[in-house]
C-alpha cells in the first residue's frame, strides 16, 4: 500500500495540518478546507448516540455550524455504532454519505475521514481493494474516484481496550479526499459519497466539504480585458519613445 502524498493538492492539505493553530471542530486532525461554502461534520459514532436502526436510516451531522445538508448511512453489513466508533468483528459493510441539495455551482467535493486501522493485520478500512471513495452525482450511476487523497498517521483513536494511540505506520488513519468537478458540464444537484469498511476498523469520525466553482469571466469581459492591455501596451510604447527623444 502506497501511503506517499498523491498531488500537491493533497500535500497542502498536509502542510495545513502541520500550520493548524484551532482545532477543527469535527476532529483534531482535520483540517478547515478553504473555500467551503457548506460542510457536515460527523463524530462521536457511539452506541450512547446512535442505534443501528439509526445508522442504516441515515443520520444527519451533529457537529456544531454542520449545514445539515448531508446524511451517514450504512448501506450493507454489520457495522454498527460501539463504544470507540463504528465497527464490525464479523462482516464489512458499504456507506454513503448522501446530500440531496448541493450548493449551486458545485466545483469541489472534499471528504476527510478517521478511521482506526492495522494495515500490518490486514485491516485496512476505506483503503481496502474496492472501498475507497467514490462519488456519483445527481443521483447517476457514476462512480468517480478522488481528484487526489492522502492518508496519513497521526496520534489519536483507542485501541480495543481504549488506550490512546500514537501515531503508527500501520494505522493510517486519517484520509483527505477531494473531486474537482471542473470538468463535469451538467449542474450538480445532488451527490453521494460511497465507500466500504472493512471487519475491525474504527471508524471516529467524518467531514464533507461542498466548495463552489470559480466563475468563469464572460466572453465580453475577456474583450474589455484585452482591450485594456492593449491601451497600457500603447502608453508603455509612448513613454519609451518620449524617454528616448530626451
Amino acid at each position: 500500500m502506497n501511503l506517499s502524498i498523491r498531488t500537491p493538492l493533497a500535500a497542502a492539505a498536509l502542510l495545513a495540518i502541520a500550520g493548524h493553530a484551532a482545532a477543527n471542530t469535527t476532529h483534531d486532525a482535520f483540517v478547515d478546507v478553504a473555500g467551503s461554502a457548506a460542510f457536515d461534520g460527523f463524530n462521536q459514532l457511539v452506541n450512547t448516540r446512535i442505534t443501528r436502526a439509526q445508522l442504516g436510516a441515515g443520520v444527519a451531522s451533529n457537529v456544531a455550524g454542520s449545514d445539515q445538508t448531508a446524511t451517514l448511512q450504512r448501506l450493507t453489513g454489520g457495522f454498527y455504532p460501539a463504544s470507540f466508533g463504528l465497527y464490525s468483528w464479523s462482516t464489512d459493510s458499504a456507506f454513503a454519505i448522501n446530500v440531496a441539495s448541493a450548493v449551486a455551482n458545485l466545483g469541489t467535493v472534499t471528504l476527510q475521514s478517521f478511521i482506526t486501522v492495522d494495515t500490518s493485520q490486514g485491516v485496512d478500512g476505506l483503503l481496502q481493494a474496492g472501498y475507497l471513495p467514490t462519488l456519483s452525482i445527481n443521483g447517476g450511476a457514476q462512480v468517480l474516484a478522488a481528484t487526489s487523497y492522502s492518508v496519513t498517521p497521526v496520534a489519536g483513536g483507542f485501541d480495543m481496550e481504549g488506550n490512546p494511540l500514537q501515531a503508527s505506520p500501520s494505522n493510517p488513519n486519517y484520509g483527505y479526499f477531494s473531486w474537482d468537478l471542473a470538468a463535469v458540464t451538467t449542474p450538480v444537484t445532488s451527490f453521494r459519497v460511497n465507500f466500504g469498511l472493512d471487519t475491525h476498523a474504527s471508524a471516529l469520525a467524518f467531514q464533507l466539504d461542498q466548495s463552489v466553482a470559480a466563475p468563469v469571466p464572460e466572453p465580453g469581459t475577456y474583450g474589455l480585458m484585452l482591450a485594456g492591455m492593449g491601451v497600457l501596451g500603447l502608453l508603455a510604447r509612448r513613454r519609451k519613445a518620449t524617454t528616448t527623444q530626451h
